[in-house]
């Protein structure tokens, strides 16, 4: 028997007495740097994948806390502007970061036409006259997917309801402030009674006008001066001079509020009274301040892009916190900014109930349709009403037409189309009567005139139709056409091509002028 014997040391697979090839060697003594080498490696690799996580967290927070911020300021400016003060807000009643960077939003309801309608209210705090009196009442209703657009209706302090359901009849400034306290008196906790009346007077208001409100936001003095303060001020356009001798000063005194037309800065107290004051004008110019006021806080906001702040993130979540209810949840909240940031910022359309009816005014204008009863008849208080037709009783059936043609025509509205009324046969007045229609429910870009000179001799076209001028007036001219159930055609050879406008509507003698509120399809 053979035997061959080898070193302990020699690798099995090498040659009987051949030393180890080089790389064999070199690679047994590296081994063991390599390894540590490699440990170093996987450590800083672990180190590296904990920074990065731990940056991409910060990141992703500081994302949150830029929405944060985009949410405070549609909710604290894009839509705001407190009682006689604030015009729009959504509001938050749970009011942390923690909560902000944790919880998604929800969607909001929608009525069958898509859109999210929301009651904003602002009153006084304690700290003014006049507490709890929801001295601006505003309707906003929301179509962030098809029109990406806003509108937005005040309705007057004054305006009074006859009979509701639940909270009796008064001013509409009187009835949450009326039926929180019933409901304190009948032993429901402040907080409690407070919102089941926002509720209740959401509900009301949607009654009256013929639409669903999904959910409703109350503010007060303190967050509109304080979040414009937050914000370093506010620049408008005055204009027209205000010396208001009669602002409500403290202690129920008045003091005087001036300030001039022209381009001015506002701090929040300047701005509030800018708002509130109403011994200038009237509570309709008010309506058209807070609404510019609106416009310029929701501007700067996009524009000096608040997320940059934490101080004002901050600032802007302690007023939010001390100074509004809602009726949304928290997560409500947060999809409401984002269907905010879906809105086109020029298809807002904004628009204020008022007397200027050109029926007992001398003018006319969009949403003119209240009036002034004799005040012996409400216990000597000067109160608003709608006007009706007929004119007992009283109802609210051509507000609710307006408001109508306000949500599901919003393209028209904001197109401002052109309307030329030519009377051809029709009686005496037919065109200023349409004309004037027509400019009460928000198309006030309409003139009026004869389609002849010559009224004596002029011809009388039997049938009435409505023209567009060009393919672009088309759209245009069959909305019209289905409004007052024309047909739509060429321009009758007997009138004259000056004669004619972008759209026009010729009236012939079949022609009979029929109200608006009986030709706009109302919700049931």
């Amino acid at each position: 028997m053979t035997f061959t014997t080898r070193s302990i040391r020699e690798p099995f697979d090498s040659d009987q007495g051949k030393p180890p090839a080089r790389w064999k060697r070199a690679l047994q003594a590296t081994t063991p740097y390599a390894l540590k080498f490699g440990t170093l490696i996987l450590a800083l690799y672990g180190k590296w994948k904990v920074r990065k996580e731990e940056e991409e967290i910060k990141t992703h927070r500081v994302w949150l806390l830029k929405k944060t911020a985009v949410i405070l300021v549609s909710v604290l400016l894009g839509l705001i502007l407190v009682a006689g003060t604030v015009q729009a807000l959504v509001g938050l009643r749970i009011l942390t970061i923690h909560n902000f960077l944790s919880v998604a939003g929800a969607d909001l309801p929608a009525d069958e036409d898509g859109f999210t309608n929301i009651l904003l209210l602002g009153a006084g705090d304690k700290d003014h006259d006049g507490v709890d009196l929801t001295d601006t009442v505003m309707v906003v209703s929301l179509d962030p997917w098809k029109t990406k657009s806003a509108v937005m209706l005040s309705l007057p302090r004054d305006l009074y309801i006859l009979s509701s359901e639940k909270m009796g009849k008064g001013r509409i400034n009187e009835l949450y402030r009326n039926f929180k306290y019933k409901l304190r008196r009948e032993g429901i906790p402040d907080k409690d009674a407070s919102l089941a009346s926002m509720k209740e007077l959401g509900a009301e208001i949607g009654r009256h006008l013929g639409m669903q409100i999904h959910h409703v936001v109350k503010v007060d003095f303190t967050a509109f001066t304080e979040g414009v303060n937050t914000l370093g001020g506010v620049d408008i356009d005055v204009p027209y001079d205000i010396v208001d001798v009669e602002y409500p000063g403290a202690n129920y005194s008045f003091e005087t509020f001036e300030i001039h037309k022209g381009p001015q800065h506002l701090d929040g107290e300047t701005a509030l009274k800018y708002a509130r004051s109403r011994h200038t004008t009237s509570d309709f110019g008010r309506s058209a301040r807070q609404q510019q006021l609106l416009r310029a806080l929701g501007e700067k906001a996009r524009s000096e892009g608040i997320a940059s702040s934490p101080g004002k993130i901050s600032s802007l979540l302690k007023i939010l916190s001390d100074h509004v209810e809602t009726t949304m949840s928290f997560a409500e909240l947060l999809g409401a900014a984002k269907l905010g940031e879906r809105l086109d910022q020029h298809n807002m359309i904004s628009e204020t109930l008022n007397i200027e009816t050109g029926i007992e005014t001398p003018f006319v204008t969009p949403g003119g349709f209240l009036y002034t009863p004799p005040r012996d008849q409400f216990d000597g208080a000067s109160v608003l009403l709608p006007f009706s037709i007929p004119e007992f009783p009283v109802t609210w059936k051509q507000i609710r037409a307006f408001t109508a043609l306000l949500l599901r025509n919003r393209q028209m509205i904001l197109a401002k189309p052109h309307v030329q009324l030519l009377n051809a046969g029709a009686k005496t007045g037919a065109a200023r009567l349409l004309g004037n229609e027509l400019t009460r429910y928000s198309f006030d870009n309409v003139e009026t005139d004869n389609a002849f000179d010559d009224r004596r001799n002029a011809p009388k076209l039997p049938a009435s139709l409505i023209v567009a001028k060009t393919q672009e007036d088309e759209a245009a001219a069959q909305f019209f056409a289905t409004l007052l159930g024309l047909p739509t055609g060429p321009l009758p050879t007997q009138i004259t091509p000056d004669k004619q406008g972008p759209v026009t509507i010729v009236l012939g003698t079949d022609y009979t002028y029929t109200p608006l509120q009986d030709l706009i399809p109302l919700s049931e």
